[in-house]
C-alpha cells in the first residue's frame, strides 16, 4: 500500500511540474515581442510609360527589417498588411523575366534543359538598385515606379 501512495504521489507531482511548465511556456509566448506592425503597400509600375506586364518586386530592408516582395500584375502591386514591410527603409528590387527562345543546361540537373530567361528590367533596379523607399506607420505607402530601359534612373513620386 505504501508503494502504491508514493507511486500515485510521484504521478501527482510529474503532473503538476509539466501543469508548471505548460503554464510558464504560456505566459512566455503571450508576452513574446511581436515585432513592429507590418504596413500594407502597393503601387504602379511602368517601363518606359507603359504598365509592367508582370514580374516581382522586392522591399529589402536597410535596418534589419523582415522583407517584403509582391507580383507585378498589369504594372500594379500590393501587399497585404498581414505580409507586408515594417516600417524603415527599404532597397526596391524589381524584375520582370521573358524567355529567349533558347534551351539551356539545367544548372542543378546536367541530364535536363530549361528555357533560357533573361531579365528585361535593367540591373539598376534590381542587382544594382538605386532604388529606396521609407514605409511609415502612418502613411498609405503607395510607391509608384517609373522605369525606363535607358541608364536613367527612376523616378518616385515619393518615399525618400
Amino acid at each position: 500500500m505504501r508503494t502504491e501512495t508514493k507511486r500515485q504521489s510521484g504521478l501527482v507531482g510529474a503532473k503538476l511540474v509539466r501543469g508548471v511548465a505548460l503554464a510558464v511556456a504560456l505566459v512566455m509566448v503571450g508576452c513574446a515581442d511581436e515585432g513592429p506592425a507590418r504596413q500594407p503597400v502597393s503601387g504602379i509600375i511602368t517601363l518606359d510609360g507603359k504598365p509592367l506586364p508582370s514580374g516581382s518586386v522586392t522591399f529589402a530592408p536597410l535596418d534589419g527589417a523582415t522583407a517584403a516582395t509582391a507580383e507585378v500584375r498589369d504594372g500594379t502591386y500590393q501587399i497585404a498588411r498581414s505580409v507586408g514591410p515594417a516600417p524603415g527603409r527599404y532597397q526596391v528590387e524589381i524584375n520582370a523575366v521573358k524567355p529567349t527562345g533558347k534551351r539551356i543546361k539545367h544548372p542543378d540537373l546536367p541530364t535536363e534543359t530549361i528555357d533560357e530567361v533573361r531579365n528585361v528590367i535593367p540591373a539598376h533596379y534590381n542587382v544594382r538598385t538605386q532604388l529606396a523607399i521609407v514605409v511609415t506607420s502612418d502613411g498609405d505607402n503607395a510607391f509608384p515606379f517609373d522605369l525606363t530601359t535607358s541608364r536613367r534612373v527612376a523616378s518616385r513620386t515619393r518615399g525618400r
